[in-house]
């Protein structure tokens, strides 16, 4: 059925139905071959860098009756890092239809194929027109279906979401191009399909908490769940394909809305026309966001299954919190003293005086860790930043409950305080602050805006804390003592500016100074600590 091409060639085939084609060891290894050509170029692909050692298909079935789209499963294998899955629904377009796709969408063909005198291609089915009616279809039915092997395709929906589903038959579909870990289709404006790419065998920490979010502790500010797609493994183990979501109409996520305020900020600085109280609407805002942050974590508290019900924070936890950042620190040491050749100027200076006081910041890691702690560990957003909340007219929106999509499943859906999502925020604003500068102001205006925009971090982040800690009053997600609720705050802002570190002097190294700047704060060696 298919000629031993190498990758990148056209794979020859002898019949024009994916249903066929995949019944063929062959070909299922010559479109295996495209794969490291393919997987690397998706945005939602998280080894890039490291080195495809192989690709298999580990599980391939149709989507539909029709068999026009098949849902292949792929297993990835890499030189330094664990294998990983990827969730990846191709079709077949022939001729006409295949020119069309590739002139629409060229970043979707995975490989050309050739049967007899018709060239066609392979292509990743996401973005096509009908796929997501395909997948809300079997959604309103409750589908259950035999896909072989013993594994079935599940889906399903709520009440609401079946409603929905039928008010939006035959609307408008748009594939969002936002996103890095999946993929998003709104329909009709008022649903939001979102497909998982890298996928594992697990109970999905989004679809859980999404769930339970909404369905049982009332939480508003979230976008409502309606109804998922997971592939039924053998012994019934899931693995997650997608979830829907009530669509929330919105201006933008909180970072390009953040970003848009601080370049019209900086122009009106340089002007003169930024005087008065000109941050007061801002700030109220973010007081905004705090609050639904603090509403986000009182529902949390509300578990009662083992699932999500709190439990205490044990001695246990507190040996481990120490022992996290200072490996963090560990590893971050290691990659400043590495590359300091990179790295020029006062950054340069800084990091040597940092790397020359080292013991200073671990000795701060250990003394911020307190002996005891009365508080309640919960399940938590677990990648919380600007970029993870939409502003929705004057009001936020929090999205995207996956955890960080690199960690393994069961690590996305531990319990923990609820404090590491409020340092995720924190260390938000210190980078819109400065990452603003880096990108908007010329080297020429920075002495000008750079005191300017260091007092709106300041006065943004103690708004948002306003707004969180004056509506955490009485939950027992937080300690009871101030002081110890400052301590273990800021033991996870600076373990978020070490790892930050490490991002940064591999990909950004004139961005070190934000993540830097941030740890000489909290340890006092270049000022007074915030």
């Amino acid at each position: 059925m298919v000629s031993g091409l190498k990758a990148g060639e056209i794979i020859l085939v002898d019949s024009d139905k994916l249903s066929k084609l995949f019944e063929s060891e062959l070909f299922k290894e010559a479109l295996c071959s495209h794969m490291p050509h393919f997987l690397p170029s998706k945005r939602w692909y998280g080894a890039k860098d490291d080195v495809i050692n192989s690709v298999m298909i580990e599980n391939v079935f149709s989507l539909n009756d029709e068999e026009d789209t098949f849902f292949l499963i792929v297993r990835v294998s890499l030189q330094e890092a664990e294998k990983q899955f990827y969730s990846i629904p191709v079709r077949l377009a022939w001729e006409d239809g295949a020119k069309k796709i590739f002139e629409a969408q060229p970043q979707s063909v995975i490989a050309t194929v050739c049967y007899g005198t018709k060239l066609g291609i392979v292509y990743d089915a996401v973005g096509s027109k009908d796929f997501a009616t395909a997948i809300l279809s079997l959604m309103c039915k409750d589908s259950e279906t035999d896909v072989g092997d013993g594994a079935f395709l599940a889906a399903s929906a709520t009440k609401a979401g079946k409603e929905l589903i039928k008010s939006v038959e035959g609307a408008s579909q748009k594939l969002l191009g936002v996103e890095q870990s999946n993929s998003s289709i709104v329909v009709g404006k008022k649903i939001i399909l979102k497909m998982y790419r890298r996928v594992a065998v697990g109970n999905h920490p989004e679809i859980a908490t999404t769930s339970f979010l909404t369905e049982e502790a009332g939480f508003k500010n979230t976008p409502a769940y309606l109804g998922d797609i997971e592939l039924k493994l053998k012994a019934g183990r899931p693995m997650a394909l997608g979830i829907l979501q009530a669509f929330v109409p919105n201006q933008g996520d909180g970072w390009n809305y953040t970003m848009d305020y601080l370049k019209k900020f900086f122009a009106d600085a340089l002007d003169k026309k930024a005087g008065g109280d000109y941050h007061a609407d801002y700030l109220k805002m973010v007081e905004t966001l705090g609050k639904r942050t603090a509403e986000m974590h009182k529902a949390f508290a509300k578990g009662k299954d083992a699932v999500f019900a709190p439990v205490p924070v044990e001695a246990g936890d507190l040996e481990s919190w120490t022992e996290q950042v200072l490996a963090q620190a560990e590893k971050t040491y290691g990659v400043m003293k590495n590359g300091l050749g990179n790295l020029s100027g006062e950054i340069k200076e800084n990091t040597e005086n940092l790397l020359a006081h080292w013991s200073v910041l671990t000795d701060r890691i250990k003394a911020l860790v307190p002996e005891n702690v009365k508080a309640m560990k919960t399940r938590f957003h677990g990648d919380y930043h600007l970029g993870q909340v939409v502003v929705a007219d004057k009001d936020f929106y929090i999205l995207d409950f996956e955890g960080e999509p690199l960690r393994p499943l069961m690590e996305r859906q531990i319990k923990h305080t609820v404090l590491k999502d409020v340092a995720g925020m924190v260390r938000s604003f210190d980078y819109a602050a400065f990452g603003a500068v880096l990108m908007f102001v010329v080297p020429e205006h920075r002495a000008i805006i750079t005191p300017l925009v260091s007092d709106w971090q300041e006065r943004a982040t103690s708004a948002f804390l306003k707004g969180y800690f004056d509506n955490m009053q009485g939950c027992p997600s937080l300690p009871d003592n101030k002081q110890t609720t400052q301590d273990i705050l800021d033991l996870f802002v600076l373990e978020k500016a070490l790892y930050e570190v490490i991002y940064e002097v591999a990909n950004r190294p004139d961005w070190v100074a934000i993540p830097l700047n941030g740890m000489l704060r909290l340890i006092d060696l270049n000022g007074e600590r915030k």
